[in-house]
C-alpha cells in the first residue's frame, strides 16, 4: 500500500510538471510562428525577383592561354532580391546573377603547366519582376564582388516603371542577434508556386566578427532579408567565398548592405557594353582574408 501511495505521488508530480512546461515551450513557438506569419504581412512586396542574362566569357589569368578554345556563352538566371527604395533600388546576391565568381581563379593542369582560369561575365536583360508577374526593365548600377552584392534600379523611361509601386524594406529599422538565436527568412517562390511568399524560420549557429561581421544563419536564402525575432531586419544573406574552400552562404549585417546602397542611389548604370567594371566596389578587408 505504501508503494502504491509512492508511485502515486511520483506520478502525480511527472504529469503535473509535464503540464506545467508545456504552455511555456507552446508559447515560444507560437511567439516565433506569430512573428513570422507578421513578417510575411508587413514585408512580402519587398523580396521580388530579378532576373538578367549573363554573357561569359573566358581566359587565363596567365602568360600561357588556354589549351581549348571555350566560347563565349550566354545563359538566364533568376534569384530573389530585396526592395530598397520607393524608386525600386534592388539588392541581390551578384553570384546569383554572375556565376564567374566561383569559376575565375581555378586552376587546371595542361601540357604546359598549370594555368590560372579567368572568367567575367557582362549581364544584360536584367528585369526585376514584381509579385504580379510584371516584369520591369532594370539597370545594374553597383557591384560589390567580394561582398557578393549587385544593385538593380529600374529604368526610369520604361511604362512598367512608372506603373509600378515598389514596396521597399527599410535597412534603417535594423537589429543584432546573438549566437543560437531564432531569426525569420522571408523569400519569394518561383513561378511554379505562382511567385507566393515564403517564410523560413532558422537560428544562428555562428557569427563571424572578422575581417567583417557575417551570421551563419539556418534557412538563410541569398537576396533574401532575414529578420530577428524583434521583427527588425538582421542582414540580407550572400555568399561567402574563399580561394578552395567551399562556399558559404551568410547573412550580411543590413548597416552593411546600406552603406554600399546610399551609394548605388545615384549610381550611372554599368554599361551591358564593357565588363562592368564601372559602379564596382572591393572591400580591402574582405581580400585580405
Amino acid at each position: 500500500m505504501k508503494n502504491k501511495s509512492i508511485v502515486s505521488v511520483i506520478t502525480g508530480w511527472g504529469i503535473g510538471l509535464a503540464l506545467s512546461c508545456s504552455p511555456l515551450t507552446t508559447t515560444a513557438g507560437d511567439s516565433a510562428a506569430a512573428m513570422a506569419r507578421s513578417v510575411v504581412d508587413k514585408h512580402k512586396e519587398s523580396v521580388v525577383w530579378v532576373s538578367a542574362v549573363a554573357k561569359m566569357s573566358f581566359g587565363s589569368g596567365d602568360s600561357t592561354p588556354l589549351p581549348m578554345n571555350i566560347p563565349d556563352r550566354e545563359q538566364k538566371f533568376e534569384a530573389n532580391g530585396t526592395v530598397l527604395e520607393p524608386t525600386g533600388l534592388t539588392v541581390t546576391a551578384l553570384s546569383s546573377l554572375d556565376p564567374t565568381r566561383e569559376i575565375t581563379g581555378r586552376e587546371i593542369n595542361t601540357s604546359s603547366g598549370r594555368i590560372t582560369i579567368e572568367a567575367s561575365a557582362v549581364l544584360k536583360e536584367v528585369k526585376i519582376i514584381l509579385s504580379d508577374g510584371t516584369e520591369v526593365p532594370a539597370d545594374v548600377v553597383m557591384k560589390d564582388a567580394d561582398l557578393d552584392l549587385a544593385f538593380l534600379r529600374p529604368k526610369p523611361d520604361a511604362k512598367e516603371t512608372k506603373q509600378a509601386s515598389f514596396k521597399p524594406l527599410d535597412l534603417k529599422s535594423n537589429s543584432t542577434a546573438a549566437l543560437s538565436d531564432e531569426v525569420v527568412t522571408l523569400s519569394r517562390s518561383d513561378e511554379v508556386l505562382n511567385r507566393q511568399p515564403s517564410v523560413h524560420r532558422g537560428q544562428i549557429v555562428c557569427v563571424t566578427e572578422k575581417p567583417r561581421t557575417f551570421y551563419r544563419v539556418s534557412g538563410a536564402m541569398t537576396g533574401c532579408p532575414t529578420f530577428a525575432l524583434d521583427g527588425k531586419v538582421l542582414g540580407i544573406a550572400v555568399n561567402r567565398f574563399m580561394k578552395d574552400k567551399n562556399t558559404v552562404t551568410v547573412v550580411l549585417p543590413a548597416s552593411d548592405v546600406l552603406e554600399i546602397a546610399e551609394q548605388a542611389r545615384n549610381a550611372k548604370p554599368i554599361s551591358s557594353g564593357d565588363a562592368g567594371t564601372a559602379g564596382e566596389k572591393t572591400d580591402s578587408a574582405a581580400k585580405s582574408n
